[in-house]
């Protein structure tokens, strides 16, 4: 079984992660792997210098099969809970009632002992009342009591994070003229925050992990997502801990925990054969390094966290995108590889 660092990052300010909308209106509230790649060689970048980044990190991802880490997408967290993905395949180990069904759809993160139970195929009964933070997450009753510190007091909901939407306004230029728009963001409550887990390769040394962990403190502290130059994003790092994932004995299938981008056609095809459920997502954003952040990175799509797809979890399916815009100086790229959980 390989051997997993697991981070957990609190957050000291309002984070935005973009998300598909009309403008910046909407936030996720996880953090995708490959936005936090991106980070995370931006952050090298800075802290040890452009032929330190391609040393150490891209070179291995694009020319050799020796590569140096795989990241999962970081999710929710609070206290001792984590949460998950739900998996996206049809449950059939999942007791839903008519009356539950609707609030069932609703949930868009389980916890770690009800990923653990659907991923072992156990039998396990989903009931509305079990469902906290506006019913898009799912805990069991033990551990509703372990959150029971975050209840609201005006809603008795559990709360982990709120969502708010600001408003805006800017001028333009010439006229002067106001024009109001909308920024959204998530705010984690006090011990809650975001959890990942990494996959270090061990051929790569120690070295390889210390740089790592001195780059996340590096971003603890420039921040992630959107408006960072006004303070968002910035977060304590705890960790690593050597928390385990689960696992099961010859899984024919996964539930991947980040966005994948198949190496080809035919792999695309053995990962969505049969029982395979997916959401396929589209990715684009800004270039952020100092030559060229005033172009937007081509658009790729991608099997989205929670997707169930076909094969051996091992080795690990996806690759590195280059999404250079045409007329950018250097490669641009986008972190499409699996973090896979096995299914039976």
């Amino acid at each position: 079984m390989p051997a997993f660092s697991t981070y957990r990052l609190t957050f000291r300010s309002p984070l935005h992660i973009g998300e598909r909308g009309v403008g910046l209106e909407v936030t996720r509230i996880h953090l995708p792997a490959d936005t936090l790649f991106s980070a995370i060689c931006s952050a090298w970048r800075q802290l040890y210098g452009v032929d330190a980044l391609r040393r150490d990190v891209l070179d291995w991802f694009t020319d050799s099969d020796s590569l140096p880490f795989f990241l999962s997408s970081a999710f929710p967290f609070a206290g001792a809970v984590r949460f998950f993905p739900k998996p996206l395949a049809r449950l059939s180990t999942v007791n839903v009632s008519d009356d539950d069904y609707k609030a069932f759809k609703r949930v868009r993160f389980v916890s770690e002992q009800l990923f653990t139970a659907i991923v072992g195929g156990g039998e396990i009964t989903f009931t509305k009342e079990h469902c906290i933070n506006g019913e898009v997450a799912w805990v069991t009753e033990d551990e509703k009591e372990q959150l029971k510190d975050w209840t609201d007091d005006a809603t008795g909901d559990i709360v982990l994070w709120k969502t708010d939407v600001l408003p805006r306004v800017t001028l333009d230029r010439i006229t002067s003229a106001s024009q109001i728009w909308h920024f959204g963001e998530v705010m984690f409550a006090e011990r809650a925050g975001l959890w990942f887990a990494v996959e270090f390769n061990r051929d790569h040394g120690d070295e390889l992990k210390r740089k790592f962990e001195a780059v996340l403190r590096l971003l603890g502290d420039s921040g992630l997502g959107g408006e960072r130059n006004a303070g968002r994003g910035l977060f304590n790092l705890g960790g690593p801990s050597d928390e385990p994932l689960p696992e099961v004995s010859n899984p024919n299938r996964f539930v991947t925990l980040s966005p994948v981008c198949p190496k080809d056609a035919a792999q695309a095809g053995a990962l969505t054969r049969e029982e395979a459920a997916y959401e396929l997502m589209p990715r684009r954003g800004w270039v952020t390094s100092p030559e060229a952040s005033n172009l937007r990175r081509k658009m790729v799509w991608m099997f989205a966290e929670g997707s169930v797809l076909m094969g051996n979890p091992q080795p690990h399916a996806g690759r590195l995108v280059n999404v250079k815009p045409d007329v950018c100086p250097h490669d641009v790229w986008r972190y499409g590889y699996a973090f896979p959980v096995g299914l039976p």
